[in-house]
């Protein structure tokens, strides 16, 4: 079943394009404005978006360029009162593939609709959409379906691609009843490459991952496995840490990945940039580890560059201090309303336009 987006602030023409198309068995969503219909093709990825230009706030134009900035396909046929030239030409320019001019008629507009799905159902763009589609969702499947949770800890982790596929990856394993691992890397690139360079790396940091084996010899282990695997010019940032929460102990490596940030109780931050290079670049590269007491309330924030260099419409990034600052005041929060919290803030400051790949993990000291 197609699925089509419609986003059209008035009443009466929204209710009747929905009922006329879910009549033709097409699965329809609807938006009264451009703020809540740019999300609805950003989460739900449709066939087929139709578009008001006339809209209050974020206007129809402004809605197509930031779609035209998502990684998909989706053709949008733009609705228009103003049926001159230049207003036409803005909306193509904008990205729009067709245009009904209002009053329409019905007929003709469900022509329009089957007669842009079948063009885009034959176009091989589409086809690659669908199986870069079913690669995400493999890729999702390769990440911890439920967060281990043990007692005198709490985790919980966002990780959102900005194409289909992506390159970041995060890891929380169980070692023994008290103890976890935990990982996050961002591999070189974006895209299909990317994402199989992670699939590799999470298959080798699984394979290695164990309570008898310190993160400074997990990090050297994969860096020689990724060295022999990986083609010339790719390289993967990681860190990797073992924490004991019986002992309240956080055992870490850093290889090259931006500093883990430890948030106290009493305000002071530390960053973890313990340990050595990047993995994938030289196969003897040496690396170091390093051991932090942890204490009841502390917060730990590990974040991939998807975080701090996402940058506003003036270039502006989000930056490190940006992040420290919001941290600091979900000290009370449980990990999952952190994440969720940093994520909405991100999405926030760049109106929703991910250039990256986005990964954030918080744990908890209970």
């Amino acid at each position: 079943m197609n699925r089509i987006v419609v986003i059209e602030d008035d009443p009466a023409i929204l209710r009747g394009l929905a009922d006329n198309l879910r009549l033709e068995s097409y699965d329809v969503l609807t938006a009264a404005n451009g703020e809540v219909g740019y999300r609805l093709v950003r989460e739900h990825q449709p066939d087929l978006v139709i578009l008001d230009l006339m809209l209050p706030g974020m206007n129809g134009y402004d809605v197509c360029g930031q779609i035209r900035r998502l990684p998909l396909t989706t053709p949008i046929l733009m609705l228009t009162a103003d049926d001159s030239e230049s207003s036409r030409i803005r909306g193509f320019d904008a990205g729009a593939d067709d245009y009904v001019a209002k009053p329409f008629s019905i007929r003709e507009l469900l022509g329009r609709v089957r007669a842009i799905l079948r063009r885009s159902q034959g176009r091989s763009d589409r086809v690659n959409q669908r199986e870069l589609d079913e690669a995400r969702h493999i890729q999702k499947g390769l990440m911890p379906a439920a967060i281990p949770q043990i007692p005198g800890l709490g985790i919980a982790a966002f990780w959102r691609p900005a194409d289909t596929v992506g390159g970041d990856y995060f890891d929380v394993l169980k070692l023994n009843p008290t103890t976890l691992a935990v990982c996050i890397a961002d591999v070189c690139g974006k895209g299909m490459p990317a994402a199989l360079m992670m699939s590799n790396l999470q298959a080798t940091v699984r394979a290695y991952a164990s309570e008898l084996i310190s993160p400074q010899e997990v990090c050297a282990k994969v860096n020689r496995a990724m060295c022999a695997s990986t083609p010339l010019h790719t390289f993967v940032s990681f860190f990797y840490a073992i924490i004991d929460a019986d002992l309240k102990r956080l055992s870490y490596c850093n290889a090259g990945h931006n500093p883990p940030i430890l948030f106290r109780r009493n305000g002071s931050t530390k960053t973890l940039d313990c340990g050595g290079g990047i993995l994938g670049v030289f196969e003897d590269w040496k690396y170091a580890q390093q051991e932090i007491a942890l204490d009841l309330h502390d917060r730990l924030v590990m974040y991939t560059d998807g975080i701090t260099e996402s940058h506003n419409a003036t270039g502006e990034e989000f930056g490190e201090r940006r992040l420290i600052n919001l941290t600091l005041g979900l000290m009370d929060s449980e990990p999952v309303e952190m994440t969720e919290a940093m994520f909405r803030a991100v999405s926030e400051f760049n109106s929703g336009n991910f250039e990256d790949d986005l990964t954030i993990l918080a744990l908890a000291v209970k």
